[in-house]
């Protein structure tokens, strides 16, 4: 199974989340909501927050509901699962992208570990707030020797990719999508709640940088465990 560098970019532009994803059609996937209170559009109705979020409203796991589709770009579909834990002060996001729409071939996971911080309510987007999101360690896998071969060929980590074996790329970045984190130590992002949803930002924009916030939420979310 032969990847791209264009395929490995889309699916990882489209998956890392502090990291919420950019829309899909997909049932499994959470639905047709725009965000918090949301009409469908990627923006968010009247029912905006009197105050923004604090630590504490994020506390838990928040996981996909099954198998997620989204487009890849190239008139397919990539199939992944998202699985984030936060503290009061800290967020974990696991996320395994599979070859096939059940998700029961995977391709590789990514485990990123780091601090957050939350700040105002949006000035542009209702009932959500904003929020920082820092990197401290990004781990990946590769589960085919495809994949090993294309993490070693990019540069990724500090020696050849062997399947099943753990590399950390937060200094080196990979595939030009996970970013070395001495060019991005964190980013800007967006976090709303509707009942057990969890929503963040529509990553169209480079997040790396302040100017780069979304300007609106994620229409898909994940979901308190």
């Amino acid at each position: 199974m032969n990847l791209s560098k264009n395929l490995f970019t889309t699916v990882f532009a489209a998956t890392l989340s502090t990291l919420a994803i950019a829309g899909c059609s997909s049932e499994s996937s959470g639905g047709g909501g725009g965000g918090a209170g949301g009409d469908g559009t990627g923006t968010t109705t009247s029912s905006a927050s009197a105050a923004p979020l604090a630590g504490k409203d994020l506390v838990g796991e928040w996981v996909s509901k099954g198998c997620e589709a989204y487009p890849n770009g190239q008139g397919g579909e990539n199939y992944l699962t998202r699985d984030f834990t936060l503290t009061e002060s800290t967020w974990d996001l696991s996320f395994s992208i599979y070859g096939d729409k059940d998700c029961t071939v995977p391709l590789f996971t990514a485990k990123i570990h780091g601090p957050y911080s939350l700040g105002e309510l949006s000035a542009k987007v209702d009932g959500a707030t904003e929020g920082q999101f820092g990197f401290e360690t990004n781990e990946w896998t590769a589960h085919t020797a495809d994949m090993a071969a294309a993490f070693t060929g990019s540069g990724c980590g500090a020696a050849p990719w062997e399947v099943e074996v753990p590399q950390d790329v937060t200094e080196t970045g990979c595939i030009g999508v996970a970013h070395k984190v001495s060019e991005c130590p964190e980013e800007y992002d967006l976090v709303a709640v509707d009942g057990d949803a969890l929503y963040f930002g529509e990553r169209i924009t480079d997040m790396c940088k302040a100017d780069g916030r979304p300007a609106a939420l994620s229409s898909y979310a994940v979901y308190k465990k």
